[in-house]
């Protein structure tokens, strides 16, 4: 019996982290990735590795050695909040697989992005980079 319990209490937890983790939320269809177009340079160095979007969602990741790493699309995401309210993410798939997401910008005219919940990767719009 102790057994069971642990076994649906881990499986429970499993899916719980796999959702908040990065799987595809219901999808939104009234994006606007106009507002995402440009490149995003990693910490906001032109040397860096770079993404660039264009005003279609269509997204292309580029190495700090300017060559390809993949060809994706960005999708809107909505996710319900443990309070019940919901809230959008912006999450780059190269086909199926998910590969950084990032919550929609409060701001109006913004030239930052950090990844979901851990923030880790900072972006910033080319007209806004140090160098």
């Amino acid at each position: 019996m102790k057994k069971s319990i642990v076994l649906i209490s881990l499986f429970a937890a499993i899916s719980v982290f796999a959702i908040g983790c990065g799987s595809e939320g219901k999808k939104s269809e009234d994006a606007d990735f106009s507002k995402f177009a440009g490149d995003w340079y990693v910490d906001g160095s032109l040397e860096n590795g770079h993404l660039s979007i264009d005003a279609n969602g269509h997204v292309e990741s580029y190495s700090y050695e300017d060559t390809v790493n993949y060809e994706g699309e960005l999708k809107r995401e909505e996710y319900e909040n443990p309070d019940g309210s919901v809230g959008y993410l912006y999450s780059i798939y190269d086909g199926s697989e998910f590969i950084i997401g990032f919550y929609e910008p409060e701001e109006e005219d913004f030239y930052e992005l950090y990844s979901g919940q851990d923030g880790e990767m900072h972006y910033v719009r080319s007209d806004h980079c140090t160098n």
